[in-house]
């Protein structure tokens, strides 16, 4: 598990390493300007003409150090200086006498843009703006980011894009794309969400010296899953049976809608789970039967539904799938009052189940955490009245809103899912690829979480850790098929290697 943070938790951590467990500023200023002139470095190699272009805060003082490491490795430097030095902080104040002190050759406000169409350098090193920006780029600096941006150089940015929001991914005005972004300590919120993955380009997070201690005494709100967490997966015991791994029941599929029903309950025997049960419709029987034998079968008439077809079932179940593929016809509502109001376990709230919610807002009222609603974009626009453009501009930012108010956990799912529950701690998906946007994905995700659930991982784990695997899986299939190529199945079929770590 690795952290990300938002702007106030950054500084907050940076504030408590140096004011309260007492690591010198400086030193954490050096180190941070040693791992941007390493990868410059690296990225370009020896004797790159480097232009780094510098605000006058602390972000700028990076630049500033690193221009001087780079000089001294023996690259050609020119650093250039875009604001007044009056505003200036003590630690670029410090960092600028010293570069004075050694002759660096450095250009004023005046001279950037002149000297920036002249394209006389290999590189360019971004450090006008840090993680604090919040106001949107002007005027001159709005020229200086786009003069930067017409460069076809390598573009190293120093903590973050300049322009580019820390909280949200934003561009605030105009930001700079860069192709390697050194962050420091952690990432930051705004690099994997919305438009940060485009302007940051590759992504190298460096440990400057911030202790533990210091993650600490904040508490960041948000983190992300490697490949190493996957050994937080259930044991399972060599003495057991099939009951010892949980009782899924799939409620899904309405007529010529079996393949909902058949992704989610597969899911679910793929991720572990010891039973599988599909409650559908009478006219899927046969269908179901043929292509997944291992799932026990009970079947209703739509238009003949009473709460008596799903009474016994529900009562058997240790978790329940509700949603995909079911339709949104008045029964619906019935089979979910019925769960709220009778049932105790886990249950995953995904498709038309989450349709026939927002029909019917007063059912959100009865939502616990043991709910766990997986709404795309489009579900989440109906269920909460915004409009698509709001939700994916700040997804967990909604999805904050929505446990807070409604008490359950969300995966709100997009090329970023993220994964909330009510006490305000968010997981936020790195995995995954565009191939996965293909029918039946959904369906599968709702039968992985559920297969967790079932072998006793809490909600919000499962949630996570079901978003987790399913998105490797996708990737495996991608790297297998190409991403144009992958489906449903596919996903499915990389599950048991992906679990296996």
């Amino acid at each position: 598990m690795k952290y990300l943070v938002n702007a106030r938790e950054m500084k907050a951590i940076d504030s408590s390493s140096i004011d309260k467990i007492g690591i010198p500023s400086a030193v954490l200023m050096e180190r941070a300007a040693l791992s941007v002139a390493e990868e410059v470095d690296q990225a370009c190699g020896r004797s790159a003409r480097v232009l780094v272009i510098s605000g006058v805060g602390n972000n700028g003082a990076d630049g500033i150090a690193a221009a001087r490491i780079l000089s001294q490795m023996g690259h050609a430097v020119r650093l250039a200086i875009l604001g007044s030095e009056e505003r200036a902080t003590d630690e670029w104040l410090l960092q600028y006498n010293i570069a004075s002190n050694l002759d660096l050759y450095i250009c004023h406000q005046s001279q950037i843009l002149e000297y920036i169409n002249r394209r006389e350098y290999d590189v360019i090193v971004d450090a006008l703006f840090g993680i604090g920006l919040v106001r949107e780029v002007v005027g001159e600096y709005a020229e200086c980011i786009d003069a930067v941006n017409r460069q076809n150089v390598c573009v190293v940015a120093v903590d973050i894009p300049s322009g580019l929001s820390a909280d949200s991914g934003a561009v605030l005005g105009a930001a700079v794309r860069a192709d390697i972004t050194v962050t420091f300590g952690s990432c930051k919120l705004g690099m994997v969400l919305l438009h940060g993955p485009e302007y940051c380009g590759k992504i190298v997070v460096k440990d400057i010296g911030f202790p533990d201690k210091a993650y600490d005494m904040v508490r960041p709100g948000a983190f992300t899953y490697e490949k190493e967490d996957l050994k937080s997966l259930p044991v399972r015991p060599a003495y057991s049976n099939k009951g010892t791994f949980g009782r899924v029941l799939v409620i899904a599929g309405s007529k010529n809608m079996s393949g909902a029903a058949y992704f989610s309950a597969l899911a679910a025997y793929r991720m572990g789970a010891g039973l599988v049960r599909i409650l559908t419709v009478e006219e899927n029987r046969e269908i179901l039967q043929s292509i997944l034998p291992e799932a026990v079968l009970t079947t209703y008439r739509a238009d003949e539904f009473t709460v008596e077809a799903i009474r016994e079932a529900c009562a058997w179940a240790t978790v329940i799938v509700v949603g995909p593929g079911l339709g949104t016809d008045d029964y619906v509502r019935s089979m979910l009052n019925y769960i709220f109001q009778y049932t105790e376990v886990p249950c995953v709230i995904d498709a038309d189940a989450l349709n026939v919610i927002a029909r019917y807002p007063s059912m959100l009222e009865v939502l616990t955490e043991r709910c766990i609603l997986t709404p795309h974009p489009g579900e989440m626009a109906r269920l909460t009245g915004k409009d698509i453009r709001s939700i994916t501009a700040d997804l967990p930012g909604c999805v904050r809103e929505f446990v807070k108010a409604w008490g359950c956990v969300c995966v709100l799912k997009d090329a970023r899912t993220v994964v909330g529950r009510p006490e305000g701690v968010f997981y936020i998906n790195m995995a995954g690829n565009s191939g996965m946007a293909t029918g039946g994905s959904g369906d599968v995700l709702t039968g992985v979480i559920a297969g967790l659930l079932a072998q006793g991982m809490p909600e919000f784990s499962a949630a996570s850790m079901g978003v987790f695997l399913h998105s490797l899986a996708g990737d495996l299939a991608a790297e297998r098929l190409g991403e144009r190529a992958v489906m449903a199945s596919s996903i499915i079929d990389a599950l048991p290697e992906v679990t296996r770590g």
